[in-house]
């Protein structure tokens, strides 16, 4: 989705960032009478009802990138969404609560499924990721199967299932209830 400035009509000198009620603060930085000019608009006429729009996943891209770490081999998307809820817990926790997770209820449509996983798709498409369809694991399992994921170039990498990376930090690779509460 492309956001254009009400007053000068373009797009390249817009920014955003999420306010605590859940809208949007734009800005184009582009000239005008006075400097930037700002508005506010409401997620959902931001993103039309598609929880998905790239206006909604925007946020994600730098945070989910840091979480899939250059030179490692391919990880599990349960490991990328571990370290987005620890390294980055107030987003994390404002999508999940948008959107739910099958961690406190169960669904088809949820922060994971709809918003993560499109970020993630979109760092693939830019070229900052590569991706490829794995085994599930741990509380990842009831999925047939799953993305792994790794810093592009990728070529010949292992891959690192979440129960291997569960053991590795000495965790269950089950939901626990410190997981839950994070979102409660």
């Amino acid at each position: 989705m492309i956001v254009r400035c009400p007053r000068c009509f373009r797009a390249d000198d817009v920014g955003w960032q999420r306010l605590p009620d859940n809208a949007l603060l734009y800005t184009c930085t582009a000239r005008h009478d006075g400097g930037p000019y700002t508005w506010v608009a409401s997620h959902e006429a931001v993103s039309g009802g598609d929880l998905a729009a790239d206006g909604v996943t925007d946020e994600l891209l730098t945070p989910l990138l840091s979480c899939v770490r250059p030179g490692e081999p391919f990880v599990e998307y349960g490991i990328v969404e571990y370290r987005f809820s620890r390294q980055f817990r107030g987003l994390f926790v404002a999508h999940v609560r948008e959107r739910g997770h099958v961690m406190v209820a169960p669904s088809r449509v949820t922060a994971s499924s709809v918003r993560f996983g499109v970020a993630l798709a979109r760092l693939v498409r830019a070229g900052d990721l590569v991706s490829r369809p794995g085994p599930a694991t741990g509380a990842w399992r009831y999925n047939a199967a799953i993305t792994y994921w790794a810093a592009a170039p990728a070529a010949g990498r292992e891959m690192l299932s979440w129960e291997a990376f569960c053991r590795s930090v000495g965790r269950s690779p089950e939901w626990t209830e410190e997981d839950r509460a994070l979102v409660a």
